[in-house]
């Protein structure tokens, strides 16, 4: 068996599908640090079932696939395949050439192939062991593995040797072994358990089964029990059948008198119901009167109270009434005495103008002696003519006051005549409402 080909896609510094054939003799990975030589061990060991991310030198598993770099985007997958020759026989599958390929996504789905057939990674540690092919072997060495194996501890250098020896398949073998040991005392720990309790189910089915057989005889012994007892009650039932057939015949013979005690009891009975009925109905009639009149007071009470309520506004309007008709008439008379002060004037001013008039014609006749004199006239008549005009003008406002002062006395004299007829009318509604009161208070004393 014999490593032929490594394929990688993606994984770490690998972007590009890489193909690196391993010919016969030694290959060698030259190159500076950093270049990523190491990469290819740990595409090989990833390949081979490694779970471990810090040994593949990563925080988490999806680190390992390629995160991109200043020139490239990051992929999605990264896929590596180890390719095996197989023409001996060594690992137990009918190939020549066998082919283990691992493949993990960025959302962390990951998946094992041999040869391109989906399979575990337990069948892949199956498939290779024994064959000294693992991520924990020694065929995978690493500077780390090298220190271990110059190490002074004797335990690490062992470890290493087993694992070259082919020691690891039978240790292996030994804690699957152990495995299945401990899982079989388990069970058979628990099949004692079950054993325990099926027989303390068993002792408590013995005993139930016992508390049958003394249930099932103790209820034959009560039936026959029940059988002697209902006997002898049917006996003192007998016994007393006769005495209660004695006693019924005595009841017979004193039936009819019965009967006719009853018939008195059942007319005295329906006498007593129709007098009864009649006090209800009765009753029933003084109650349905009594509301009748309890409602009707009420309502006059409530009429009462509206008629005096209205009786009052009455009131009130008539004394409105009257003290508008007094303020008329004191407005009326003083317009009839400024109307009676203008006449006066206004005779005055008559006069005044019939005197300026004959003063007017005297000075025209002696205007050319006396122009001064006719000058002071003119003046004169100018000022007569100007208070005539004003006298004149306070006589239309005087007729024009007095004629509205005459409009509002008739209105607040047929103000008042309405007033007065209201007056009486709620005066009538008022002696009726008394009536009523009365007719009231005299049918609730009754």
């Amino acid at each position: 068996m014999r490593l032929t080909k490594l394929e990688l896609h993606g994984f770490k510094s690998f972007a590009d599908p890489t193909h690196m054939v391993f010919e016969a003799g030694v290959t060698a990975i030259v190159g500076p640090n950093g270049c990523g030589k190491s990469n290819v061990s740990d595409a090989v060991r990833w390949v081979l079932g490694e779970q471990r991310a810090r040994l593949l030198r990563g925080a988490k598993m999806e680190e390992v696939i390629f995160q991109g770099s200043s020139a490239r985007r990051p992929v999605n997958l990264a896929e590596v395949s180890l390719f095996f020759e197989n023409d001996d026989g060594q690992l137990p599958v009918p190939f020549q050439e066998v082919v283990i390929t691992r493949r993990l996504s960025r959302s962390g789905e990951g998946e094992y192939f041999l040869n391109r057939s989906p399979c575990r990674l337990r069948d892949i540690h199956d498939l290779v062991r024994g064959t000294g092919l693992g991520a924990d072997s020694g065929v995978v060495i690493e500077s780390r593995m090298i220190d271990a194996l110059l190490s002074d501890r004797p335990d690490d250098r062992r470890e290493l040797f087993e694992e070259a020896a082919g020691v690891g398949l039978y240790r292996d073998r030994r804690r699957s072994t152990e495995r299945s040991l401990e899982q079989t005392s388990l069970d058979l720990a628990r099949l004692d358990d079950l054993i325990t309790e099926v027989a303390s189910q068993v002792r408590s089915l013995a005993r139930q089964r016992k508390r049958a057989e003394r249930h099932t005889e103790i209820t034959a012994r009560r039936f026959a029990v029940e059988l002697t007892l209902a006997s002898r009650e049917m006996a003192a039932w007998k016994d007393e059948l006769a005495q209660l057939a004695a006693r019924l015949d005595a009841l017979r013979e004193r039936a009819p008198e019965g009967q006719r005690q009853v018939l008195t009891a059942e007319s005295a009975r329906d006498v007593a119901h129709a007098s009864r009925a009649a006090a209800e109905t009765a009753r029933h009639e003084r109650a349905r009167a009594a509301t009748e009149a309890r409602e009707s007071s009420l309502k006059l009470e409530a009429e009462i109270a509206v008629a005096e309520e209205r009786h009052r506004n009455a009131l009130s309007r008539r004394q409105r009434a009257e003290q508008e008709r007094t303020e008329g008439a004191a407005l009326g008379e003083r317009v009839l005495a400024e109307w009676d002060s203008a006449r006066a004037e206004e005779t005055q001013t008559d006069a005044a103008l019939r005197a300026a008039s004959e003063a007017l014609q005297h000075q025209v006749g002696t205007e050319e002696e006396a122009r001064g004199t006719v000058a002071v006239a003119r003046d004169a008549l100018e000022r007569a003519d100007k208070q005539t005009r004003e006298l004149r003008d306070r006589l239309r406002r005087h007729e024009l006051e007095r004629e509205g002062a005459e409009r509002e006395l008739a209105e607040v004299a047929q103000r008042s005549d309405s007033l007065a007829a209201e007056h009486s009318q709620l005066a009538h509604q008022l002696r009726g409402a008394v009536r009523e009161l009365a007719s009231a208070d005299a049918a609730l004393t009754a």
